[in-house]
């Protein structure tokens, strides 16, 4: 493939190189002869000086300091010039796929899914690309440490490849506030676009709220009709700031859509009427939570906009698969839930939710925090527990570079009444809080939700949460069988 191929004149600022070179391939960091290396940032380059192997040439800023034999091609952005070759690379063309993106702090897992469902559920291919997993028609084809929300751009691009060469009639992925920053998607056209909501999160990476909600919009200047919760305050500023076809969807704002008469049925879900422009029906959901009501909403209106019949939607909806490590219930003698909540927004979400219907019962709450991440949330996760729990056992989450023990001391300075339990060991916490639990209690174990490995200094672990818990609560059966 030649170089003019992947990068247009009037998209650098100065070349010299010769654009009718054929390149062996695209790097951001490794380098190899023949191919193009992308220097991302000019703050952390190579030595390009004491290399072995030479690129081609090299793509990056204005600032980035070359050796004078390795010839450069200098642009504006080279992370958006590095999304547009890996899109023009794999000679991506989407034909008659649609591109549906979700975005938010929460909800994005279970709202794509959702909409993965209902779509598959009427006859659909479908190619998905979500936290932790990448499929096509539910085959996964991301490796099993494949950990992101939205793949960087190679994996990205040739996956939705792929996706169109299989088939598939539409894509839904989750779209992150990282990628639309880094600009990932920015040779995208998205159909439809879904905004379920937002609060402080990622505060490591975006300076503050408004530079993390700028970020979100980025998605809506590149979708042909936008869908957006208006019952969250961002979601209707960014309703409002958005110029294309929108549809509005709340339950305390009336919107282009509507929810009405809301009834929890506990840990076996949700009820309420859902309006549509002409039609209304009531929901019957499996899954409980007032936030599912939302992410169905969402869900219904995209799919019903995208041509679905209503009782088609309905019908859909009604059977929903549990989503893997979002509020995944599993019953025995005790509930244990198992949730991915990892922000003060989701974590007091589903506490709450659950301190409402556990009666006379008792709450335990097994969590940690994620090392190497925003530090300022892990004090008010204590508040929050505290608020609603009735038991707290501290313990590690994907520690990654740091101590564990550095990170539960910056979690207990949120603690008013110092009530709580410290096992590091996450395997062992969770035993701990099922075994001691009472007959009818429920046990929240919250943080990593589906994923199957743990991350420490030392890389990747196998480790399978629904597993441990499945082995304590034998272990708890046979313990009350002696």
């Amino acid at each position: 493939m030649r170089i003019s191929e992947i990068i247009n004149r009037e998209e650098y600022l100065l070349s010299e190189v010769d654009e009718s070179l054929e390149f062996e391939g695209i790097k951001p960091d490794k380098i190899c002869n023949r191919d193009l290396l992308f220097l991302l940032s000019s703050k952390k380059q190579p030595d390009l000086n004491e290399v072995k192997a030479l690129p081609l040439a090299v793509i990056c800023d204005t600032n980035a300091i070359l050796p004078d034999f390795i010839p450069a091609i200098r642009v504006d952005d080279p992370r958006l010039a590095w999304a547009k070759a890996c899109f023009r690379h794999e000679r991506f063309s989407p034909n008659d796929m649609k591109i549906v993106g979700v975005t938010g702090t929460n909800g994005k897992t279970t709202t794509a899914i959702l909409i993965k469902h209902i779509l598959t559920l009427l006859g659909q291919k479908v190619g998905f690309i979500g936290t932790g997993k990448i499929e096509i028609d539910g085959e996964t084809i991301s490796d099993k440490n494949y950990s992101m929300t939205t793949p960087d751009p190679p994996l990205l691009y040739k996956s939705l490849r792929l996706m169109s060469e299989h088939g598939c009639d539409t894509v839904v992925m989750e779209v992150s506030s990282h990628s639309l920053a880094l600009s990932k998607l920015a040779p995208l056209q998205f159909d439809y676009g879904v905004f379920t909501n937002l609060s402080s999160e990622h505060m490591d990476f975006h300076s503050d709220m408004e530079s993390y909600f700028t970020s979100k919009l980025k998605l809506f200047k590149n979708a042909r009709c936008s869908v957006f919760n208006i019952d969250d305050a961002y979601g209707r500023r960014a309703n409002d700031l958005s110029e294309g076809r929108k549809i509005s969807a709340g339950i305390l704002w009336r919107g282009d859509v509507w929810g009405s008469n809301v009834e929890r049925r506990g840990l076996c879900g949700i009820d309420y009427i859902y309006h549509g422009k002409d039609f209304s029906f009531k929901m019957a959901l499996p899954l409980p939570g007032i936030y599912n009501a939302y992410n169905s909403m969402l869900a219904a209106a995209t799919c019903i906009d995208m041509g679905c019949r209503p009782c088609e939607v309905k019908r859909a909806l009604s059977c929903a698969p549990c989503v893997d490590g979002r509020f995944e219930v599993i019953n025995d003698r005790i509930s244990v839930i198992i949730d991915y909540a990892h922000t003060p927004f989701s974590f007091e979400s589903i506490l709450k939710e659950l301190a409402s219907i556990k009666y006379s019962h008792r709450l335990t709450a097994v969590f940690g925090c994620g090392g190497d991440r925003d530090k300022t949330k892990r004090p008010r996760m204590a508040e929050i527990a505290e608020k609603y729990a009735d038991r707290i056992i501290l313990t590690s989450d994907n520690s990654r570079n740091e101590c564990t023990k550095d990170i539960i001391t910056d979690i207990i300075q949120g603690f008013k009444k110092g009530s709580y339990d410290i096992k590091e060991d996450r395997k062992e916490a969770i035993r701990c809080a099922i075994l001691e639990a009472r007959e009818g209690d429920i046990v929240a174990i919250i943080g990593k939700g589906a994923e199957k490995y743990y991350i420490d200094k030392d890389g990747y672990h196998p480790f399978d949460e629904k597993e441990i818990v499945r082995s304590a609560l034998r272990e708890r059966e046979q313990s009350q069988c002696v």
